[in-house]
């Protein structure tokens, strides 16, 4: 059987393939890659991530980044999927190929125009909610810390996994008899206990 590699939400800048084919554990919670294979694989919540802003200037960058909507930890799931419907209708009105279906937080790619892609994700980017800080490490000095610690409460809860190195995410290291809402439900508590 395959490894599945349980992928943390970024802050940093991925490509419309990452963005549309994360699976996330919980909306809180990492996800795995962006290659659809895994996506498939893992039944667990699909999430977003910060796509390239293709062309765009450190300047353009940070100025669109200011009128984002910031996700905190403890940001609902019903207020997540609300931000990510105003992102994912924003691309779709702006011709990106693909769609999503209303109360999802995954953009299902379709054929079409590189170029519409990143026309729409340049003109949509000041909707695509930021997230937490706490899960950034370029913004959490002590991100490594929390992410040892989030580790240390999965395991302690029963979900057998172990941490990638670069701390982007985890491989499962054993069998679970956790559901998958208790695997949700441990993967936000944890984040909620861990990362500060």
């Amino acid at each position: 059987m395959a490894k599945l590699t349980h992928r943390r939400r970024s802050a940093a800048p991925a490509g419309m393939a990452a963005t549309v084919a994360l699976v996330l554990l919980s909306a809180c919670g990492g996800g795995s890659g962006g290659d659809g294979k895994a996506a498939a694989e893992d039944k667990g919540v699909a999430s977003i991530e910060t796509p390239k802003a293709s062309g765009a200037t450190a300047s353009e960058s940070t100025a669109a980044e200011s009128g984002r909507p910031q996700l905190r930890l403890d940001t609902s799931e019903a207020e997540q999927t609300r931000l990510t419907g105003i992102y994912f209708d924003c691309l779709r009105d702006h011709g990106a190929p693909g769609g999503y279906k209303p109360g999802s937080k995954q953009w299902y790619p379709g054929g079409g125009s590189d170029r519409n892609s990143a026309a729409a994700r340049k003109a949509c980017l000041p909707k695509l909610p930021l997230q937490p800080p706490e899960l950034d490490p370029a913004r959490n000095p002590h991100y490594m810390d929390d992410f040892r610690a989030y580790i240390r409460c999965l395991n302690d809860g029963g979900l057998k996994v172990k941490g990638l190195s670069d701390g982007s995410g985890w491989n499962y290291d054993g069998q679970t008899s956790l559901t998958q809402a208790q695997q949700s439900k441990l993967d936000h508590d944890c984040q909620l206990k861990a990362y500060k």
